[in-house]
């Protein structure tokens, strides 16, 4: 009888503290709200596709400490985020994504800003040696007064300092010449 009851309060516990999935886009289920590293919780902003050539590269989802569609007042937070990245397309390879996220920085930044943070952008690329192959996920926290945290697979590559640093890489896809203009919506919440 109390293995039953056991079963019972584990299938229980279970099914209610399993995180809750709130889309499902292109076969990648995405979770309502996450806890980062420090214990913070952060809710889904948005979601959207990013695609190039009619071609579905990967699933973008922005999460925040609470929703927002204004990026003015998303990029000024000081608050944690996160930006998820679950490739969906074979293989992307790494010159591809390192020119994207080159495109992305220069697109939405100045001369002037680039070359600051130059240091801390070849610092990023490193962490893109290799190819993204379909079902790799990039993960990208803001911790504040730390930096950005790199992983792929949940496996940690690197921290990145500076709150400039931050604001630059999350306007590669909500600045003003984002990498896709529909993800952008489905990030912010707006489609």
């Amino acid at each position: 009888m109390t293995a039953i009851i056991r079963l019972l309060f584990a299938t229980y516990f279970c099914w209610f503290s399993a995180p809750t999935v709130a889309a499902e886009l292109s076969g990648v289920f995405i979770d309502d709200e996450i806890s980062i590293e420090d214990g913070s919780s952060l809710v889904l902003n948005g979601v959207g596709l990013r695609e190039k050539l009619w071609i579905d590269v990967y699933v973008g989802s922005l999460y925040l400490p609470g929703k927002s569609g204004d990026v003015a007042e998303i990029l000024s937070r000081p608050g944690p985020w996160r930006v998820q990245l679950d490739f969906i397309y074979k293989e992307v390879a790494s010159e591809q994504l390192i020119d994207s996220w080159c495109e992305g920085f220069e697109k939405n930044q100045t001369v002037e800003t680039v070359k600051r943070l130059q240091t801390r952008i070849d610092t990023f690329y490193s962490y893109f040696k290799t190819s993204a192959v379909a079902k790799d996920q990039y993960r990208f926290d803001y911790f504040p007064g730390k930096g950005v945290q790199i992983s792929k697979n949940q496996r940690q590559l690197g921290l990145i300092p500076g709150e400039d640093f931050k604001t630059a890489l999350l306007e590669i896809w909500l600045g003003n010449h984002p990498a896709d203009r529909k993800l952008k919506k489905g990030m912010l919440g707006l489609r």
